[in-house]
């Protein structure tokens, strides 16, 4: 998906709020590590419309990870969901036609050991670090 105003597109957050609803998705006594949906995994794949500098922790819009915190942390890991490294492509309409082949053949590459890989350690840590 393609980050709006540092969140996801509101399309993809009214499917989120109608799909992972209370009894299917999470309930409050099992949530986190714990929740229903913890057999799942997640991963955002996203392009951004600022460098990846403007999202670094000295950047104008902060760390990326900031960002993720409550799209990642917030619905995903609340429902138990196991949560991947996220996938992001940088401002890939300011950046060459060889730098966006490059940015397609790094995520063909990816989805070929997607489920070889760790989930993050979705903690405050991880990304407020």
């Amino acid at each position: 998906f393609p980050l709006f105003w540092f969140s996801m597109p509101a399309i993809l957050k009214g499917w989120m709020d109608r799909v992972l609803v209370q009894g299917f998705a999470y309930d409050l006594s099992k949530c986190y590590d714990g929740g229903l949906l913890q057999d799942k995994l997640s991963l955002f794949s996203f392009t951004t419309g600022g460098t990846k500098e403007m999202y670094s922790n000295g950047g104008i819009g902060g760390d990326i990870r900031y960002v993720l915190w409550p799209m990642q942390h917030g619905i995903m890991h609340f429902c138990g969901v196991k949560v991947l490294e996220p996938h992001i492509c940088y401002a890939p309409e300011n950046v060459s036609e060889e730098k966006r082949k490059e940015m397609l053949t790094a995520w063909t590459q990816r989805l070929k050991t997607l489920w070889k890989e760790e989930p993050i350690n979705c903690s405050p840590e991880w990304y407020f670090k």
